[in-house]
């Protein structure tokens, strides 16, 4: 949020503004979590690979990635979760068309009920966007622990 008056400077109030804002933050988000991801391969496993004579491509493919990837679905979700944060706010304070712009018009008409039924509907799509990736999270996943339900005893 303190990148909007960088990004109005940059690129005035137009689309580009609020799409360098999303962009910048939501990378972030991701590479933090492919960091982790990365970072917490085994040590042993790599070793193991290593000495099984997989080539580099090999073990990124069989051990690094899958190492990875739930970070990486994680660092997705919470992308996107940021990214429709600063795009709504990013309308409000800029003024580029969209959710946040027609909350701020119904506020400054005095349009109460308007407003606030926008308002639900932002949060709406806020949890829809967090189902939509939560979906895409199981079937990518669904062959780690952390998506599979526990087993009736």
């Amino acid at each position: 949020m303190a990148l909007i008056p960088i990004a109005v400077l940059l690129y005035g109030s137009q689309l580009e503004s609020k799409l360098l804002l999303v962009v910048y933050a939501s990378f972030w988000q991701v590479l933090v979590q492919v960091l982790y991801g990365v970072q917490d391969v085994d040590p042993v496993a790599q070793d193991t690979a290593r000495a099984y004579g997989l080539g580099r491509w090999a073990r990124v493919r069989y051990l690094t990635w899958p190492t990875a990837l739930p970070y990486v679905m994680t660092g997705l979700r919470l992308a996107a979760a940021v990214a429709l944060i600063l795009a709504v706010t990013s309308e409000l304070v800029i003024g580029n068309p969209g959710l946040g712009k027609s909350i701020a018009a119904a506020q400054s008409s005095a349009a109460y009920p308007t407003t606030y039924a926008l308002v639900v509907v932002t949060g709406i799509l806020g949890v829809l966007v967090n189902v939509v990736f939560r979906a895409v999270e199981r079937r990518a996943l669904s062959w780690h622990p952390s998506q599979r339900g526990e087993l009736p005893a």
